[in-house]
């Protein structure tokens, strides 16, 4: 797992709403150009969002015709979220407090 690479790739606030609006669009995805306009992005500042979502595992891309389809994988973000809650679960007895 690419935990860093997954989390520094969802928290920039464009990136992790183009998953969200991805996720929403399951299984068919959406269109880039579509994306772009759907999140107020130039097609250049999305190309890039999309490269690093792609580079994290998080997006698939598929070419049909001339327009590139984006779809989403969710499987690296189950993968974190499973990590991240047995890591928060590690240590931890039904006589501890949890801290906060």
């Amino acid at each position: 797992m690419q935990a860093l690479q997954v989390m520094s790739a969802l928290a920039q606030s464009t990136r992790f709403e183009v998953f969200q609006r991805l996720v929403d669009e399951l299984p068919q995805g959406m269109a880039s150009g579509d994306l772009a306009v759907a999140t107020g992005s130039s097609p250049n500042t999305m190309s890039a969002h999309l490269a690093i979502l792609s580079r994290a595992g998080l997006v698939h891309s598929d070419k049909v015709g001339r327009t590139v389809i984006y779809t989403v994988d969710t499987s690296k973000v189950e993968e974190l979220s499973d990590f991240l809650a047995r890591a928060c679960a590690t240590g931890k007895t039904d006589d501890q407090p949890a801290r906060s």
